[in-house]
């Protein structure tokens, strides 16, 4: 667990460095168009996801030990392998870590990105857009980690797929019990 902390912990710091950058950033777009009240949960929405955006890339993007020679040793096109690692881990070793990090690390951190999408957009709102664009993000991150120190894994494409589809399904479920308060957070022009 303490990694996970960690994880959190290195986010939350790239997080505060950004928060502010990204404050004037939204803020100067939200007074050229004159501070409509109405605007203000939608303009909350994309500063959010813009921050957790930033908070992903953090820690999956931005190099941690330097970048070396692109090799094949580091990425993974065995599908599932994961799930075979991890339950080996879990059943032989105790070890819960890549339970943690893998499977629960990878799609928790990509649900708001499922979920904020069509929070924000009504062009978001049918399926297979947002699931897309959690897809592309995805597949964004693991080419951007090829030149560095770490692995890249078709696996995470699927779970970060995933996470996205279970925020989407998230967004679902409270859009079909709360439509004024979704509703809210849209933009009225599109």
């Amino acid at each position: 667990m303490n990694i996970i902390f960690h994880y959190l912990d290195d986010m939350l710091f790239f997080v505060c460095v950004a928060l502010p950058f990204v404050f004037v950033w939204r803020f100067s777009r939200w007074r050229k168009r004159g501070f409509k009240l109405k605007e203000s949960l939608h303009e909350l929405g994309i500063f959010l996801l813009v921050l957790v955006l930033i908070g992903l890339f953090s820690q999956t993007i931005i190099p941690r030990y330097g970048l070396m020679q692109p090799s094949l040793t580091n990425v993974n096109l065995d599908l599932f392998r994961v799930i075979k690692e991890t339950y080996n881990a879990i059943k032989y070793l105790g070890f819960w870590q890549p339970f943690y990090i893998n499977f629960l690390g990878n799609i928790i951190l990509f649900m708001p990105i499922g979920f904020l999408l069509p929070l924000l957009s009504r062009r978001m709102e049918d399926f297979p857009y947002t699931v897309v664009i959690g897809l592309l993000v995805s597949l964004f991150i693991e080419i951007m980690q090829l030149p560095q120190n770490r692995s890249s894994d078709v696996d995470d494409l699927w779970l970060n797929t995933l996470g996205t589809l279970l925020g989407y399904i998230c967004y679902l479920v409270i859009n079909r019990k709360y439509p004024s308060f979704t509703l809210a957070f849209k933009k009225m022009k599109e």
